[in-house]
């Protein structure tokens, strides 16, 4: 090699090692900075990437546990797709409780907002009454390892996010539902501790799984719309319109069930596609026309269970079509309000069931006394309001009398010899439901009543009385919970439609048939088990709870002379 080049290549070399030198030292810098995964740098490479007003931190500790619960997870999700592809279609329900589990996280973490989606709430709210009355809970979409996905179930697992995500979003949201839920909290701690006696007997349960489920109906079918009720009744208007619409949905239902009536067997049970019919005996049963042993009448069902749960929802609205009656400027609206009365008793005879009759008489007799209490109260020199209430006594004992002597009226109340093997047959489970009960007085779980008197598995299992269904399920602190929640209800309505300060509130005259209607149902809960109208009077005791908040914070309202008690 030359002298020339050698000398080229020693100063290209010279030239060049600084550059290398500072490539390589800012190579390493970068490393030092963005390569570790804990450590200072590693902390500093995080804290760049967050906006503040926002800091973010790690230690070693938490780095060590992110490498061990990612790789975790990995595996977790591993084996629960294995799971799942093994199972399914069979085993579905188990494994959507992740996945309904990481969805109430995402809503529990999502961020505030100025408004919470209530429109929704409101709408699908309506939506669900309606189709809760009209569609026959029934017919329903059957897929292998799912339950039915009726259309109530549609409508409300929907109602039950958004009004999720209202609670998480919106702190006046919670706030709004927070002052009407406390509006009286002894019924608030029944209803919540009601819910928790629920939770806490799945532990105890035969069948953990299915008295889950059962649970997490009953929580979504009844006890999420207290709180709705709570949130939307703090408006008269809302609360008013509600009424009419239950009022409206039985005068539909009061002539559908005159219509099977004529023709004796359910309309529509030869026209059901497959895809709406599940294959289970009890549907068979409910769709099988019903007549009353020895009798032969036919009992009508229309778009519910059984001919009792039909009766139990015509009949506990009469209270309703009295206010209405009473209360509305429109005479031909009060005609029709008041000609519904007695519609609603021969559509309950038409089910053959006593609790119907029983119901209309009390809510007759109940309503009456209360409504000419409160116009006593609110106008002292109504000489017939003070008539009426001073002569009531008397005309209650004379309806007590006509019952007793008359024998057509005792039958209808009191029931026959038809009706004898039905009375026999709730004593009897009476003393199946004591011997459970002392086995296990803390209860059996949701949906265990059946078995624990001794049903089979597979049989049809009809419980008539719901006492027993609550003191089995859920034990002793259940059938405190349980009818505690509805006594406060009732004595708290009666307590602020009756007060003077209140007399002349619209407010307060919501709450008479409100009281009456949930009297009756507790009556009427001693001789019919089944739950298919306790979303209504759990919407009730909500309405209840919302109109009592209105009354203790809203100035007096002006007195309408042409309405007034």
């Amino acid at each position: 090699m030359s002298i020339k080049l050698r000398n080229t290549v020693a100063h290209n070399f010279a030239t060049a090692l600084p550059v290398a030198k500072s490539a390589a030292r800012n190579l390493v810098a970068w490393a030092a900075e963005n390569a570790p995964i804990m450590g200072r740098a590693a902390v500093r490479r995080r804290n760049r990437v967050v906006i503040g007003p926002y800091a973010r931190s790690r230690s070693l500790l938490s780095t060590l546990i992110w490498l061990v619960a990612v790789p975790a997870g990995l595996v977790l999700c591993l084996f629960y797709g294995f799971f799942f592809g093994m199972t399914a279609p069979y085993l579905i329900v188990p494994a959507v409780i992740p996945i309904a589990l990481m969805a109430g996280f995402i809503i529990w973490a999502l961020p505030d907002q100025r408004t919470a989606p209530t429109f929704p709430i409101e709408i699908l709210t309506a939506a669900y009454f309606i189709s809760k009355v009209v569609w026959p809970g029934y017919l329903a979409l059957t897929l292998p390892g799912l339950p039915w996905i009726s259309l109530v179930r549609i409508i409300g697992l929907p109602l039950a996010i958004f009004f999720l995500i209202s609670l998480s979003v919106s702190r006046e949201f919670r706030r709004y539902t927070y002052e009407s839920v406390t509006s009286i909290k002894l019924l608030s701690i029944f209803v919540v501790g009601f819910s928790v006696i629920q939770i806490l007997t799945i532990v105890v349960s035969k069948s953990p799984l299915g008295s889950a489920q059962s649970v997490f109906d009953q929580n979504i079918n009844f006890t999420m719309f207290y709180f709705i009720g709570c949130l939307l009744f703090r408006s008269e208007n809302t609360a008013k319109n509600y009424l009419k619409l239950f009022c409206i949905l039985s005068v539909f239902i009061i002539a559908l069930t005159m219509l099977e009536n004529q023709k004796q067997y359910v309309i529509w049970a030869n026209h059901i596609p497959d895809i709406l019919h599940p294959p289970s005996p009890t549907l068979a049963n409910t769709l099988k026309p019903s007549f009353r042993a020895y009798t032969n009448v036919y009992r009508a069902k229309a778009t519910f269970l059984t001919p009792l749960s039909l009766a139990e929802f015509i009949s506990l609205l009469t209270p309703f079509f009295l206010y209405f009656g009473l209360h509305n400027k429109k005479v031909i609206l009060r005609f029709f309000c008041f000609a519904m009365v007695p519609m609603t008793f021969i559509a309950a005879r038409m089910t053959d069931s006593r609790l119907g009759v029983v119901a209309v008489f009390v809510s007759v007799l109940m309503y009456g006394l209360l409504w000419t209490y409160a116009r006593w109260r609110a106008s002292p020199r109504d000489l017939f309001a003070a008539a009426t209430v001073y002569a009531y006594p008397v005309v209650f004992l004379a309806a007590v009398g006509v019952i007793l002597t008359s024998t057509r009226l005792n039958a209808m109340v009191f029931g026959g010899g038809a009706q004898s093997s039905s009375t026999e047959a709730r004593a009897t489970q009476l003393g199946m439901a004591a011997a459970g009960f002392w086995r296990q007085p803390w209860g059996h779980g949701a949906g265990q009543s059946g078995q624990t008197m001794g049903f089979a598995d597979a049989s049809a299992i009809t419980i008539d009385n719901y006492f027993i269904s609550v003191q089995l399920d859920y034990g002793l602190f259940g059938i405190i919970f349980w009818y505690g929640m509805f006594l406060i209800g009732i004595i708290t309505a009666l307590f602020h439609c009756l007060l003077d300060r209140y007399a002349e509130r619209h407010e307060a005259r919501l709450l008479v048939p409100l009281a009456v209607s949930l009297t009756a149902f507790l009556i009427v809960k001693w001789v019919h088990g089944q739950d298919e109208n306790h979303s209504i009077y759990f919407l009730m005791l909500g309405m209840i709870s919302g109109l009592v908040y209105r009354l203790r914070h809203n100035a007096p309202a002006v007195r309408d002379p042409e309405t007034a008690i």
